[in-house]
This record gives structure tokens, sequence and C-alpha cells, in this order.
């Protein structure tokens, strides 16, 4: 049982991984080196909440499947302190991106666009520059949760690991 828990949690920080690291260096750049800027930010609103929810998902899942570790092996919150704090900052870091810095991206860039269509270059202008300082900080949390991913998963699998011995 101890093994396929820990397969399981395995496969959700490395599909993490891969989700991180293929929408921020690959799904991203794509979209907004061969599309319109416009059409590719629709895009990646339309796909970014679900990446974004999928990393909180995925770390109460995890959680969760510690948690039934727990119940046979009462000291498993000791050896895996680091783990457990490093996954609560994931979880944190990817509910805040999902519902405040995501929400407030968008409606800054709504209005961004209605400014350019009612003429109104100087606003849009400043709220170009306002988006890009949230976008910034989200990319810089984003890089965060990715770095977060990778020592998640390093540390569960060599902690598991070194346990065995």
């Amino acid at each position: 049982m101890n093994k396929l828990l820990d397969f399981f949690v395995l496969l959700l920080l490395g599909a993490l991984i891969g989700f991180n690291a293929s929408f921020t260096f690959i799904v991203a750049p794509l979209l907004f080196s061969h599309f319109d800027h416009r059409f590719a930010g629709e895009v990646t609103n339309l796909i970014f909440p679900y990446y974004f929810a999928s990393g909180w998902i995925a770390g109460i899942i995890i959680y969760t499947l510690i948690g039934i570790k727990s119940i046979k092996d009462k000291e498993i919150i000791k050896k895996y302190k680091g783990f457990i704090i490093g996954l609560l900052l994931l979880v944190i870091l990817h509910m805040a991106l999902h519902k405040s810095i995501l929400p407030i991206a968008r409606g800054i860039n709504y209005q961004y666009y209605a400014a350019l269509e009612e003429g109104k270059e100087g606003k849009a202008e400043e709220l170009k520059s306002k988006f890009r300082k949230i976008h910034a900080f989200s990319s810089s949390l984003n890089l965060l949760n990715l770095a977060l991913e990778i020592y998640l998963f390093q540390y569960y699998f060599l902690r598991r690991r070194d346990l065995k011995k």
C-alpha cells in the first residue's frame, strides 16, 4: 500500500513539473510568438485557470495521500516536515495565482483593450504598465512554483529511498 501511495505522490509531483514547464516554456511562448497578442492572451486566459487550479488540487490530493500514510506510520509528519511545509507553500501559491492574481490580471487586460477601442491611448498605456507588473509578479511566482515542485519531488524521492535503508 505504501509503495502505491508513494507512486501516486511522485506521479502527481512529476505531472505538476511537466505541466508547469510545458506551459511556461513551450505553450505560452509559442502562442505569443505565432498569434496576435490579443488572441494569444484569450487562449491563455482559457488554459491558465485550469493549470493553476490543478496545482492546488494536486497539492491537496498529495496531503490526503500523506494523511493516509500517517494512519500506518505516526512518525511520517516528522520524517517529511520539510516536504509538508513546501507542499503547503505550493498549495498557497497556486491558490493565490488562481484566485487572486489571475483575476486581477484579466480585469486589467480587459480594461486595456476597452481603453484601446475607445481611443484612450494614455489610459491604455497606464493599464498596460500595470498589467506588465502583475504579469512579472505572476511569472515570478510561477517560476517559484516550478522550483518548489522540483524540490518536493527530489525531497520525497530521496527521503523515501533513505527511509528504505
